[in-house]
């Protein structure tokens, strides 16, 4: 008889920390960069009467799970239903012989490994000074970008953006509570970034408002939003100036922020300096001056959905936290 582990949204917040988080996606990166993990093709379906994306990641890293994430964002679900933008489960598999071992909440764990992944970049890539952060976006993942971020560098002031005045408004009350930093309110992308030395993006936006004379030298950049074909937050001509680092190439070149700058003639693969795998392996040197500017695309994979999940996986057995369904 074969036994499924099903765990909550509660569960899995309860069992891992963030520094559990960077320390599997970390181990994800080097799966990747060492080729002891696979990725399959990204499924996603526009779902255009409701304003929705369903998609589907999948793949396996040796030693963790083979898994896939089945995620939704419909952008009208808190304004119509009351209900997250962003929802989803994730299934793992035992890597040896298929056989099921969990299904369990995938928003949590899809907001945190993102975050992670944007903490591991700028462990790399960011001026070990840098103190204060520029983000674009009140959501989800504006905070966990700067949740994860603090666990890698002092940061000692955060300054927020968004379209809608009120989110930006509770962004600052809530990051506050939680928080001994400073927090402020930025009436304007410009306005947040012009002393930063992180500039984090972090929207659905398919228009670019970060300007390129915004961006001075020596500032990293974490362009998280733009994860699927038509998504833009930058400057096109930003990304030329930077020293370019992504999660996957094969990804960012067909869904990444640096996919319009390509479309547009301003770069060719050649000029993207390594995937983050590479670095965190020591086969490439991240920031090498005080004064290059460097951007992290990440479109997010699955091996970090893998990795993170079998994580929380392993904590829930060990501490019999979660619902045992049993399965023919």
């Amino acid at each position: 008889m074969t036994e499924l582990l099903v765990l909550s949204a509660s569960d899995v917040r309860k069992l891992v920390s963030m520094r559990d988080i960077i320390a599997a996606v970390e181990d994800a990166f080097r799966a990747f960069g060492e080729g002891t993990s696979k990725l399959a093709p990204i499924v996603l379906t526009l779902v255009d009467k409701h304003e929705g994306e369903h998609e589907i990641k999948s793949g396996y890293v040796e030693g963790y799970s083979i898994g896939a994430k089945i995620l939704t964002y419909y952008k009208n679900n808190r304004s119509q239903f009351g209900l997250p933008l962003l929802q989803g489960i994730i299934v793992l598999n035992d890597i040896r012989n298929g056989t099921p071992l969990a299904v369990m909440d995938g928003a949590f764990i899809t907001a945190s490994r993102t975050g992670a992944a944007g903490a591991v970049a700028a462990k790399h890539l960011a001026r070990k000074d840098s103190r204060r952060v520029a983000v674009m976006g009140a959501g989800m993942q504006g905070r966990y970008q700067v949740l994860a971020l603090k666990e890698v560098l002092g940061i000692s002031n955060i300054k927020i953006y968004d379209i809608v005045s009120q989110a930006a408004s509770d962004y600052v009350k809530e990051m506050t509570n939680k928080n001994e930093f400073k927090v402020e309110k930025a009436d304007s992308p410009r306005e947040a970034i012009k002393d930063a030395d992180i500039v984090i993006t972090a929207t659905p936006s398919t228009k670019p408002y970060v300007s390129d004379e915004w961006i001075k030298d020596g500032v990293h950049n974490n362009a998280i939003g733009a994860d699927s074909p038509g998504k833009q937050e930058l400057d096109a001509s930003i990304v030329p100036r930077a020293k370019v680092v992504v999660d996957s190439v094969a990804q960012c070149v067909e869904r990444g922020e640096i996919q319009t700058a390509i479309r547009q003639g301003l770069i060719g693969k050649g000029n993207i300096y390594a995937e983050l795998s590479e670095i965190v392996l020591a086969r490439k040197p991240g920031r090498t001056s005080p004064t290059e500017i460097t951007l992290f695309d990440a479109t997010g994979m699955a091996v970090q959905d893998v990795t993170t999940a079998y994580t929380v996986y392993k904590l829930a057995k060990k501490k019999g936290v979660g619902t045992a369904v049993e399965l023919e």
